[in-house]
């Protein structure tokens, strides 16, 4: 049986049920089947399986790439046209999708090790040419997995440009900044879909690495090789910190403006306290503003994802700010349960001031 005869026997179908009473106006167009999810992981394996046989036969046959700057450039840049060819010639096939994912990889490593070899010893130049390529790749490349990837791979080199400048303290303001920009203007942005979206994700999962884990841990990987000066010091620190104040307390007054309340009314007031009371609390736990910020953008713009990565940072920082804070078991008792009682004035606030809004009685 032909395809237009198949067609034929979907609309008598449709016009049978249709004078039957069980369905109603035109037919529906036929959507494209999804495999179940066993079979595309299958296929995702298989496709870098395939990439690393192919990258592994290249690799030895142009041993010479590794050798000169130049050359490892020129293949590179190959692999990542390649890998945008691939992708949008079969951008709903899963082995294609991973095959290309595998090929851009091995293109941007390539182009990082020969830019590498040109900057020298410069990581502030490294690392802006990376953000740079992890950008233009960001818009050419039409998968959500690798605009993920770019995005978050972007946001970690420019921030860590800024270490190498000296400006280490103002990563976090500058990660979250970056992640409030485009998060909180996404319904504006609606019409590139999918990349806003991976671009949130990206920039949202690099605002927890540089200001969640904005501590000891994180100095200690990052400074490997470098001057424990670029920390700016005591002043520097504080300047840090009262910048991501600024940046939540910002955050708040527009996405207070783009839910249409004003910022003298109950509810603007409400928010602004709230906004106020999260920076001052970020000026003694530095995550804890990047935290929330995170999970109140994620919960006004309905997106669980990103509410749930907020709960997670919000809780995995608090939990380590506790057991790392250097007082008796009374003191952090003491915390706690002032702590708690803030947050229950909080709940009481709000129920008098915010209300929720009684929806319409439907006929």
């Amino acid at each position: 049986m032909n395809t237009q005869n198949c067609v034929l026997r979907r609309d008598e179908l449709w016009g049978r049920l249709r004078d039957a009473g069980m369905a109603a106006g035109e037919m529906p167009e036929a959507g494209d089947a999804r495999a179940p999810w066993f079979v595309r992981v299958m296929l995702g394996i298989a496709g870098w399986i395939g990439a690393m046989f192919i990258l592994g036969f290249v690799g030895a046959g142009f041993a010479f790439v590794m050798k000169s700057s130049g050359a490892a450039f020129v293949v590179g840049a190959g692999a990542c046209f390649a890998a945008v060819a691939i992708f949008r010639a079969a951008p709903k096939s899963d082995f294609v999708g991973q095959f290309g994912l595998a090929v851009s990889l091995a293109g941007q490593c390539l182009l990082v090790f020969g830019a590498a070899q040109w900057f020298g010893r410069s990581a502030t130049g490294i690392a802006l040419y990376v953000t740079l390529q992890q950008v233009l790749l960001f818009i050419l490349v039409p998968n959500f997995v690798h605009r993920f990837w770019t995005s978050w791979t972007a946001a970690l080199a420019g921030a860590y440009a800024m270490l190498d400048a000296g400006l280490f303290a103002f990563m976090p303001a500058a990660t979250a900044a970056a992640f409030l920009c485009v998060a909180l203007f996404e319904f504006e942005l609606a019409r590139f879909g999918t990349m806003v979206r991976a671009g949130v994700y990206g920039l949202a999962l690099a605002a927890v690495q540089t200001a969640v884990l904005h501590g000891q841990l994180l100095t200690g990987w990052l400074l490997v090789g470098h001057d424990p000066g670029l920390l700016g010091g005591e002043a520097g620190m504080w300047a840090g910190r009262i910048a991501s104040a600024a940046v939540l307390f910002v955050a708040a007054v527009v996405l207070l403006r783009r839910e249409g309340l004003s910022l003298t009314s109950g509810q603007g007031r409400i928010g602004l306290a709230g906004a106020l009371i999260l920076a001052a609390v970020s000026l003694k736990a530095p995550g804890v503003g990047p935290a929330a910020a995170i999970l109140i953008v994620g919960y006004a713009n309905a997106d669980r994802v990103l509410a749930g990565l907020g709960i997670f940072a919000l809780l995995g920082y608090l939990s380590h700010y506790y057991y790392a804070l250097q007082a008796t078991l009374l003191e952090k008792s003491a915390l706690l349960a002032a702590a708690g009682l803030a947050l229950l004035a909080v709940r009481l606030a709000m129920r008098h001031w915010w209300p929720q809004t009684e929806e319409p009685e439907h006929a």
